[in-house]
């Protein structure tokens, strides 16, 4: 297991510390917003990363990967926000003793699996619009990558055809060239 597994491994183990300090309730709302926001940060991140790339000059996929990434957290975080505020009207239920350990115990599970959506789901991005050789050498090498890309295709029905797509045409250009 190389360092980029231990990255994510420890980036999957804060998504379950957030899960376990936020309960059940909030962790839930951020899942939810974890599905709306691969929903909307795919239909958005190219004419995003065109802006951003006109600000900044930035060339290559660079910019369409840093807006996806975050369109995508924001939209997951104003989900998650929604969810917190519901879970204020609940606080009176969630904060019995026994309730209050299985919502963190629960939230930690939940945390754990949206963690693993996640990092599946940039992964996935960033395989079907690749950045630096060397970039995508970790990726490859990654033991636990090809687990979470697996993971995140229950969430590839919600992005759009043409990104479904850009891999076999990637795949056909660079076998046409080669």
């Amino acid at each position: 297991m190389g360092l980029f597994d231990v990255i994510l491994l420890i980036i999957i183990s804060g998504f379950a510390m957030f899960g376990f300090w936020f309960g059940l309730i909030h962790t839930l709302g951020s899942l939810l917003g974890t599905i709306l926001g691969a929903f909307l940060a795919s239909r958005w991140y190219e004419p995003m990363g065109e802006w951003l790339a006109n600000i900044t000059g930035w060339e290559g996929n660079v910019p369409k990967v840093v807006m996806f990434i975050i369109a995508f957290v924001v939209i997951n975080r104003l989900v998650g926000f929604g969810f917190w505020i519901f879970e204020k009207t609940t606080d009176i239920v969630t904060k019995l003793p026994f309730i209050k350990g299985i919502n963190r115990f629960l939230g930690m599970m939940l945390g754990i699996f949206e963690g693993i959506l996640t990092l599946g789901l940039i992964l996935y991005f960033i395989d079907k619009v690749p950045l630096s050789e060397h970039f995508m050498g970790y990726i490859d090498g990654s033991f636990m990558a090809p687990f979470l890309t697996s993971t995140a295709a229950i969430l590839i029905p919600l992005l759009p055809d043409a990104l479904k797509l850009l891999e076999s045409g990637v795949d056909y250009v660079e076998d046409a060239i080669l």
